[in-house]
């Protein structure tokens, strides 16, 4: 576990992601204090809409990117409040898991999860990129458009950050992901940063390979700022209802049924993983099942007698569940299962 910096405090070291060969594939690290900005609850601060431009705001049609909240956001929102619109913006990749451009909603949330770790862990300010795009071409909020982010060294005050989630010295960034990028780009203009913003890559002002070979090549496709948008995963609150049952689901139904609400199902028995292709991220699989009080109170909202609510997974209590929701039923939560989909469009109004 890293120490988390002082507030302002001017040097903290830069986290370096290294290839075999030790080139340096991407570098993090926050500005050396605070320049003009205001401080603020690292919390708080939504995107505060349309910034003042310095020329005539070309309209365009909104870009879908998902809130902070529908990814599970957990640390803060950057460290600072930043005035005005951006004057730079820059391209990063992340240098994570390499989805595929079919990956589950739950499988790139985990992943926007795992880089708020990484910020969190080495700057104390939570994730440190502004938007980050994956190969689906689905967008989700990072640190907020106002707020001050670790992702371009000495220019974090005075410039945003479009990532694309992945490794692009060594693989292309999906034709999705670059028009998305570019839609963004163009969306921001005289939004989040002036009209007269250029989009550079990280390497332009750091050693760093950033945002790799591949995705530098297409810079200009994404200046042309034109690209569309896939529909946003999530509102605030709100699941994307894909029939996955993964972690965000997890949370909502422990919030639902009064639960602690970590968005893991504990201690379930290994013998059912397999056999339930539906159940994903957050499912803490074990020889030695206990069971989890979320599946209890799960188990005594669909019906179940009390001699039964053992908080275990299986046959008969996703049976019980399918009986409840009104959905064929057969024991088996399998890939877009029907069953999950009705329970999320449930937990999304609020009634299980």
């Amino acid at each position: 576990m890293f120490d988390e910096p002082e507030r302002g405090r001017a040097m903290v070291e830069p986290y370096e992601i290294t290839d075999e060969q030790g080139t340096v594939l991407e570098v993090l690290e926050p500005d050396g204090g605070p320049a003009g900005e205001t401080a603020a609850d690292p919390q708080a601060a939504p995107d505060p809409g349309p910034a003042p431009a310095d020329g005539p705001v070309v309209p365009q049609a909104a870009v879908n990117i998902a809130p902070r909240a529908s990814w599970g956001a957990r640390y803060a929102d950057g460290d600072l409040t930043l005035e005005g619109p951006a004057v730079e913006v820059f391209l990063h990749h992340s240098v994570t898991a390499q989805l595929s451009p079919d990956a589950s909603v739950e499988a790139e949330a985990e992943q926007m999860r795992a880089l708020e770790s990484v910020g969190q862990s080495r700057f104390g300010t939570g994730i440190s990129y502004n938007v980050v795009v994956f190969p689906s071409g689905r967008a989700y909020q990072g640190v907020s458009w106002n707020r001050r982010g670790t992702h371009t060294g000495g220019r974090n005050s005075t410039a945003r950050s479009i990532c694309l989630a992945g490794n692009y010295e060594t693989n292309e960034p999906t034709a999705a992901q670059v028009s998305t990028a570019a839609a963004i780009y163009g969306e921001g203009k005289g939004r989040w940063w002036t009209q007269a913003a250029p989009l550079y890559g990280h390497r332009d002002v750091t050693s760093t390979a950033c945002p790799g070979r591949h995705a530098y090549a297409r810079l200009d496709d994404i200046r042309a700022g034109e690209g569309t948008t896939p529909p946003s995963p999530g509102e605030p609150g709100g699941l994307v209802v894909d029939g996955a049952w993964g972690t965000a689901t997890t949370r909502r139904l422990q919030e639902e049924l009064g639960t602690p609400a970590d968005g893991v199902v504990s201690s379930q028995s290994v013998y059912w993983r397999d056999r339930n292709p539906g159940l994903t991220s957050g499912w803490e699989w074990v020889a030695d099942a206990q069971g989890s009080r979320v599946i209890a109170a799960l188990q005594a909202r669909t019906g179940m007698p009390s001699g039964r609510r053992d908080g275990k997974i299986g046959p008969q209590t996703v049976s019980a569940l399918q009986r409840h929701l009104g959905t064929p039923v057969d024991g088996v939560i399998s890939r877009d299962s029907l069953a999950v989909m009705e329970l999320q469009r449930r937990l999304n109004a609020g009634r299980v």
